[in-house]
C-alpha cells in the first residue's frame, strides 16, 4: 500500500491522498484530527485480526488497539458513508487469477497462470450503517482506478451487486444469468463471487460472449480472454495499435479488429471488457495486499502503563511489545543477556541510561541507572518521563534489530509526553537514524515507515538540523498539518528544504495566540 485517503472519518472531511513515507510526522492542535487519521492502521489491523462479517470493526471490546465506537459514530456528522481509499504501486506487478484451458476437464479456474500485470491501482470503499442494524457496517460502492480505467460497483443491503459500470458503460444488464454478490469472507475489499466454484470462467465466459459477432463461433473463449488480456495494460489511446499487433489471433477476429479505429464504439467496448475480466483478479489482490498490511501494523498509544513499582510475572505473548506497554516487563526479562546487552548500549549512546529485570519471584522491577549515576532506581522513582518513552524506544530497538522481520509501518501517538525538550531532541535523533538504517539496509519494499503524532516543537526542530546536516534525505520525511477549515479539517503537506526549514508552513503555529 503506496498511500491512503480518508473522507468523512470523525471530523476528518477529506484527507486527500497521503504518501507513505519512511517519516511523517503529524501536527496541529487538539481535536483536529490526528489521532483519527493515526488510528486508523491499528484499525485495520485489530479488522483483520478478529472475525467479523463486516469490514472494519470499528471496537474490539477488551482487544481493542483503539475505539472508533461503531460506524454510525465514527462517520462525520452531517455525512452519510465514510471512505478508504487505497493506492497501490506493486513492484512486482499485480497476479492475475483468470480460467486456462485443460486438456483433461476443458478448464481448470484454480490455477493462477503466470501473467503479472503493472500499473497503479486505486481501490476506494464506501461504507454506511446497515439500514436494518446501524451498528453493522456495509459496503455501499466500490470504486477501481486502473491504467485509466475506472469501474463503479454499487451494492444493496444484502451486498448484491446492482450497479457494475466500467468508464461509465453499464454491464449489470449484459451479463446473462450471472448473479454477481459480495462475498463477506475477506476483512476490508469485496471479493465479487456468485458462491459457486466456476464463477471465474463464467463471468468471464459471459463478457467475452459480448464480442461474439467479432470472432468464429468455433473459437476458444480463452483464446479471446488471452488476447484481451494481452492488451489490458495498453493506455486506452494504444488499445486499438495494441490488439491489431498482437500475433496469432483468429483470422475472423483480425479481419473485423483491422477496421476498428481508437474512437469506433466497439473498441470502447473491447477495452471496458478486457477491464472488467481483471476486476476480480484487482479486488483479490487489493483484499489480500491491505491484510498482509494491516496484520503487520506496529501502534504505541499515549496511555502507556509501565510506571508501576511492582509487574506481576505472567505467561503472555513477548513476541512484540502491547501498544499500552503493558508486556514491556516480561518482554525486557525475555531478552536473551547478548539481547540485553545490545539494548543497553543503544540507551545509553541516545538516552544516557541504562536497565536491567529485577526478579522478585511473583514480580519484576523495571531497574534504571542514569548516567553520572553509581545505583540504580526503580522506574516508578525516575520520573513520569522515561516510563512514557520507554515503551517507544524499546520497541524501535526492536525492529531495528530484526534484519528479516518488517512491520508494515509503525504509529505512536505522542512519544513526547513528559520528556524535557532535549530528550525530545533524542528521539528525533532516534527516529532518523532508524529511516536512515532501515533504508540503506532494505530496497524501498521493505523499508519501516514510521508515523508519530506530535506536539513537540523539538522534534520538529531537531528533524530539520538533521536534513541540514545531511543525515538524512529531505525526501523522506513529510510533516502533515491538520488545521479547521470551512468544511471541517484539512491536512497541509509540508516537507523540508535543503537547509531543513518547513516550506508550506503557517507562520507562528508554534506561537500561543492569546487574543
Amino acid at each position: 500500500m503506496d498511500s491512503i485517503r480518508i473522507k468523512n472519518l470523525r471530523c476528518l472531511t477529506d484527507t486527500g491522498d497521503i504518501a507513505i513515507k519512511p517519516l511523517t510526522i503529524l501536527v496541529g492542535a487538539n481535536s483536529t484530527g490526528k489521532s483519527t487519521f493515526l488510528r486508523v492502521f491499528p484499525l485495520l489491523r485489530q479488522s483483520v485480526e478478529t472475525k467479523t462479517s463486516s469490514p472494519i470493526l470499528w471496537f474490539a471490546g477488551n482487544d481493542s488497539y483503539v475505539d472508533f465506537g461503531s460506524i454510525k459514530q465514527a462517520i462525520r456528522t452531517s455525512e452519510e458513508s465514510v471512505c478508504f481509499r487505497y493506492k497501490f504501486e506493486p513492484v512486482n506487478g499485480i497476479p492475475l487469477l483468470i480460467f486456462k484451458k485443460n486438456p483433461l476437464s476443458g478448464y481448470c479456474i484454480d490455477d493462477i497462470i503466470p501473467l503479472v500485470i503493472d500499473g497503479k491501482l486505486n481501490v476506494e470503499i464506501e461504507l454506511i450503517p446497515d439500514k436494518a442494524n446501524e451498528s453493522q457496517t456495509k459496503v455501499s460502492k466500490l470504486t477501481i482506478n486502473f491504467n485509466e480505467n475506472n469501474a463503479v460497483l454499487i451494492f444493496d443491503t444484502n451486498g448484491k451487486v446492482i450497479g457494475f459500470d466500467i468508464n461509465e458503460h453499464s454491464f449489470l444488464n449484459q451479463l446473462g444469468k450471472l448473479a454477481i454478490k459480495q462475498v463477506n469472507r475477506t476483512a476490508f475489499i469485496p471479493i465479487i463471487s456468485d458462491n459457486t466454484k466456476n464463477f471465474q470462467r463464467n463471468y468471464i465466459e459471459n463478457l467475452i460472449k459480448l464480442l461474439a459477432y467479432l470472432y468464429h463461433p468455433k473459437t476458444s473463449l480463452y483464446v479471446i480472454q488471452d488476447i484481451l488480456l494481452e492488451a489490458i495494460n495498453t493506455k486506452p489511446k494504444d488499445f486499438i495499435n495494441k490488439l491489431k499487433s498482437i500475433k496469432n489471433t483468429p483470422k475472423v477476429w483480425q479481419k473485423n479488429i483491422s477496421k476498428l479505429t481508437d474512437s469506433n464504439e466497439d473498441t470502447k467496448l473491447i477495452r471496458d471488457i478486457s477491464f472488467a475480466c481483471i476486476i476480480p483478479s484487482l479486488l483479490r489482490f487489493a483484499d489480500e495486499d491491505i491484510s498482509r498490511f494491516a496484520k503487520n501494523v506496529q501502534y504505541i498509544s499515549p496511555s502507556r502503563s509501565v510506571a508501576d513499582r511492582f509487574h506481576r510475572t505472567r505467561d503472555i505473548s513477548v513476541a512484540e511489545i502491547d501498544h499500552n506497554g503493558e508486556n514491556l516487563p516480561m518482554y525486557l526479562y525475555s531478552l536473551s543477556s547478548e539481547q540485553k546487552q545490545e539494548l543497553n548500549g543503544w540507551l545509553k549512546k541516545y538516552f544516557n541510561i541504562e536497565l536491567f529485570i529485577k526478579n522478585e519471584g511473583n514480580h519484576l522491577e523495571i531497574m534504571v541507572t542514569e548516567q553520572g549515576k553509581s545505583s540504580a532506581n526503580n522506574i516508578a522513582d525516575i520520573g513520569f518521563g522515561y516510563s512514557e518513552i520507554l515503551p517507544v524506544i524499546v520497541m524501535l530497538w526492536s525492529w531495528v534489530n530484526k534484519p528479516v522481520e518488517c512491520p508494515s509501518i509503525i504509529a505512536i501517538e505522542q512519544p513526547e509526553l513528559h520528556l524535557h525538550p532535549q530528550l525530545q531532541a533524542k528521539l528525533a535523533d532516534v527516529l532518523v537514524q532508524i529511516t536512515k538504517v532501515r533504508k540503506e539496509f532494505f530496497a524501498k519494499s521493505r523499508n519501516i515507515p514510521l508515523m508519530i503524532e506530535t506536539h513537540g516543537e523539538a522534534i520538529i526542530d531537531r528533524i530539520g538540523q538533521l536534513i541540514e546536516d545531511g543525515e538524512i534525505d529531505r525526501d523522506d520525511i513529510q510533516v502533515l498539518l491538520f488545521e479547521p477549515d470551512n468544511d471541517g479539517i484539512k491536512v497541509r503537506v509540508s516537507q523540508y528544504d535543503e537547509n531543513g526549514c518547513l516550506i508550506n508552513w503557517p507562520y507562528g503555529f508554534f506561537t500561543p495566540n492569546l487574543d
